[in-house]
């Protein structure tokens, strides 16, 4: 179980289930870190220089180890750098002149290094083994100076897991302070020159009557954050991407990056296909890094829907004696035209046996063909999306990849990305949106690696647009 470094009283008005999309699990794989251990808590990671930054209750040494009041040890702020892939230095303490008294850590840092924002024990508080409050500093000569404490710390409440914008702009945060929706709440403060805006609670679509947690705020504007706002009580990991009202709906990451245990602590690479968080599922608190297994399509086209009308017109027909005569076109699926032109559409693609015949006037029976061939409708060789244009939020609709055509092209594996986070693998899939709006849906199809061609990629996309009121939260 995660062990947040300060008390606090739950009271569960009940528990709110978010309506989100399922979606296939197994596009990531996961290991744990090797500096990680069973004895002590390792989490909160974030990237600084070539390694992690991260917060863990390690002894600082064999003979001295900094205790809380409880008897526990304290939280510190480690480094490990990864000079090669795979391998990691020794964890230490990262500054010695972050290293305090009490509870430090979790941090976040500015995108040049050089200002850091983190977790700290408000000194001369109330209960100062429990009050958190977010504290900055600089880096300046090697070492981090001018500690200061963020402007609406308060020895009643907690404020706490900062996370700063890539900008520099917006600080996100967690904190237990009266207005908010219950247990622990999100919250964002604005840089104003040198100060800093109230922190605006971010609302009923992020936080709920449970705790809303470590939040990370990605370079694409992407929330991430950890709630226990789910039926087993435990923490799991959400996102949320911004819009013109605020937040959408959020979404729940698939396993195996969340599990029955405590997920949280989340951090992902720009291209969002690696990164690493920290979980309880081994018993401590530990770190692992993940790595998405979907394949990357890239440079995906719009899906072209080809025509099935056509116009038909015999040149050696023009001229025939048709005194006692008609000309007849026989389309090859059931419908005959009269006349030496003939407009028409076909119900699906195919090949069709078309014929342009000779009628006999007075007895209606064919004299002779004019012309016989077999026609095959053209078609662009594409993945193809088979789907409605426009559905209604929370109704399931079906994406169907059965009508690709790609010559020489032996599919091996479907994959669908839904536009709302949702990735599957499949030929068919469903899928429901829980917020309005217009979603890129992309097919890419990967061919068999057996092949003598070697494995190839197709990939189209097509938007569907969402319709209807946004799915609420519903209490039970």
């Amino acid at each position: 179980m995660m062990k947040i470094p300060f008390h606090i009283i739950i009271i569960f008005f009940g528990v709110t289930i978010l309506q989100l999309p399922a979606q296939t699990p197994g596009f990531y794989q996961i290991s744990r870190l090797p500096f990680t251990s069973d004895q002590y808590d390792e989490f909160a990671p974030v990237f600084y220089d070539k390694g992690l930054v991260y917060t863990t209750n390690q002894r600082v040494g064999f003979l001295i180890s900094r205790m809380s009041a409880e008897g526990e040890n304290l939280f510190n702020i480690y480094y490990s750098d990864q000079k090669e892939p795979g391998k990691w230095k020794n964890p230490a303490i990262f500054s010695k002149s972050l290293r305090s008294n009490y509870h430090d850590g979790p941090v976040s840092f500015s995108t040049d290094g050089s200002l850091i924002f983190f977790t700290r024990n408000i000194p001369g508080g109330r209960n100062e083994t429990s009050t958190l409050g977010i504290f900055m500093a600089e880096y300046s000569g090697g070492e981090w100076i001018n500690i200061r404490p963020f402007p609406y710390n308060n020895d009643k409440y907690n404020l706490s897991h900062p996370s700063i914008s890539e900008d520099g702009k917006t600080l996100y945060f967690t904190s237990d302070m009266p207005g908010g929706f219950g247990g622990m709440d999100l919250y964002v403060s604005q840089k104003q020159g040198l100060s800093w805006s109230s922190p605006v609670n971010l609302g009923a679509v992020i936080n709920s009557s449970n705790d809303e947690v470590f939040p990370y705020i990605h370079s694409t504007g992407r929330l991430y954050y950890s709630s226990d706002n789910n039926n087993n009580g435990s923490l799991d990991i959400f996102y949320s991407n911004p819009d013109e009202h605020g937040w959408q709906q959020p979404v729940r990451l698939p396993p195996p990056i969340n599990s029955e245990a405590d997920d949280f602590g989340f951090i992902a690479s720009p291209d969002l296909r690696s990164g690493y968080f920290s979980s309880g599922r081994e018993g401590s608190d530990n770190i692992y890094s993940f790595g998405s297994t979907f394949p990357v399509f890239a440079d995906c086209d719009s899906i072209q829907i080809d025509g099935l009308c056509f116009e038909f017109y015999e040149q050696r027909a023009e001229n025939l004696d048709t005194t006692n005569f008609h000309l007849e076109w026989n389309m090859g699926d059931g419908t005959r035209i009269r006349g030496m032109v003939a407009d028409h559409c076909f119900e699906e693609h195919g090949t069709y046996h078309v014929t342009l015949d000779f009628v006999n006037i007075a007895t209606g029976e064919i004299e002779s063909g004019v012309a016989d061939y077999l026609f095959t409708t053209p078609r662009t060789e594409q993945p193809f999306i088979t789907s409605a244009d426009t559905v209604s939020v929370g109704t399931m609709v079906t994406f169907d990849a059965s009508e690709t055509f790609l010559r020489n092209f032996d599919p091996g594996g479907y994959y669908w990305e839904t536009g709302d986070g949702a990735q599957y693998e499949g030929n068919k899939i469903n899928h429901y949106y829980s917020e309005t709006g217009l979603y890129r849906v992309t097919l890419g199809v990967l061919s068999d690696p057996a092949s003598r061609q070697g494995q190839r990629k197709a990939c189209v996309y097509k938007y569907v647009f969402v319709g209807g009121e946004k799915i609420p939260r519903s209490s039970h």
